[in-house]
């Protein structure tokens, strides 16, 4: 009750701030626009500065920089708010039908779609990696490198990979996918969890510009780090899958070094937990083991690596990377078990 009372209280708030000029009938138009923001008309080569008032067509791109903002009105009284650093394309659009085809290219949005019982909408919002099939709803979407985030505020949306099974986003969930692969089960965001901790600042910079980006611009490390944690609870749910998945989208999430090698470290480790996936947890843990690579996680990562050697009897492997963590780590939390499982090699022949 507490999100959709929220969800109603963001669109009152976008209605009241984006009221804009008398347009065409069926055009799409910029409403309020802050910051820097450019159009792309289709057919040409350069952008031109964006106002409010500006019809938009199909073929055309709306671009937002650092500071950007915009929100675009559609004819039927639905509209798409755009955050900074977005790029977003419409693909197509017919008024009188209301159907529509837009993508986001990058960055951020907020789509409030106004239902209809007697002509109901029939929206798509597309990434590079996935398909969000939209009527009456309010739903949020982040999209960075191939990652997609999908936060439901009120109604529902079908999302769906590159040709894959669809799975249903509702209010207070979270649907995720990356890579074109089938979307997670919808994820139940639980109050004060970083989840909704997320989904509130995103709604909060879609119903009006913030004086400042930065707390915005972390959204995606607190995704990452988020799936990070939940991928624990898959993986102990025996969700071997899907707890991989939500780590491929932290790793396409964020690039910061931290969450990268914390979560390869957690794909090794659910990729351990099957012994026909042993190859590839040690390609996870090779990443940390590779030169230059010095964060805390390098030392787990060679345990893991002599131990996974060890469990598949390659003990010439096992051996070296044990006498390698002895050497680096000679203090380390793991030194026991090393030196057990080192005497259990035997001497080398």
């Amino acid at each position: 009750m507490i999100l959709l009372l929220r969800a109603l209280i963001g669109a009152l708030l976008i209605a009241l701030a984006t009221l804009s000029p008398a347009r065409a009938t069926d055009d799409i138009v910029l409403g309020l626009t802050k910051g820097d923001v450019h159009i792309l008309p289709a057919g040409r080569a350069t952008p031109i500065d964006a106002a409010s008032g500006q019809a938009l067509r199909a073929g055309d791109r709306v671009y937002t920089g650092r500071n950007g903002w915009t929100v675009l009105l559609v004819p039927d009284g639905s509209r798409v708010v755009l955050t900074a650093n977005s790029e977003f394309a419409v693909r197509s659009h017919d008024a009188k039908r209301r159907t529509g085809t837009f993508a986001l290219i990058r960055g951020m949005l907020r789509a409030i779609i106004a239902p209809a019982p007697k002509s109901p909408p029939h929206y798509r919002f597309n990434s590079m990696t996935a398909v969000a099939g939209v009527r009456g709803t309010d739903f949020s979407m982040l999209h960075r490198g191939q990652a997609n985030v999908f936060f439901g505020n009120n109604g529902t949306v079908d999302i769906q990979g590159l040709n894959t099974a669809a799975r249903p986003l509702t209010a207070a969930t979270v649907v995720q996918t990356t890579r074109g692969m089938a979307p997670t089960q919808p994820i139940a965001i639980e109050p004060r969890s970083p989840l909704a901790e997320a989904q509130a600042l995103l709604n909060a910079v879609t119903d009006q510009a913030p004086e400042s980006w930065v707390e915005a611009g972390k959204l995606p490390e607190i995704v990452a780090r988020w799936n990070i944690t939940y991928s624990r609870y898959l993986a102990d749910a025996g969700r071997h899958d899907e707890a991989l998945h939500v780590l491929q989208v932290a790793l396409d999430l964020s690039d910061a070094v931290d969450i990268q090698a914390d979560a390869r470290l957690e794909r090794g480790a659910v990729l351990s937990r099957d012994a026909s996936r042993a190859d590839a947890a040690l390609e996870e843990y090779a990443v940390l083991l590779a030169p230059g690579f010095v964060g805390p996680q390098r030392e787990t990562a060679l345990y893991m690596a002599g131990l996974a050697n060890y469990q598949q009897q390659r003990k010439s492997a096992a051996r070296m990377l044990m006498q390698q963590y002895l050497r680096d780590y000679p203090d380390g939390r793991y030194v026991e078990r090393v030196k057990t499982l080192l005497s259990g090699l035997g001497d080398p022949q």
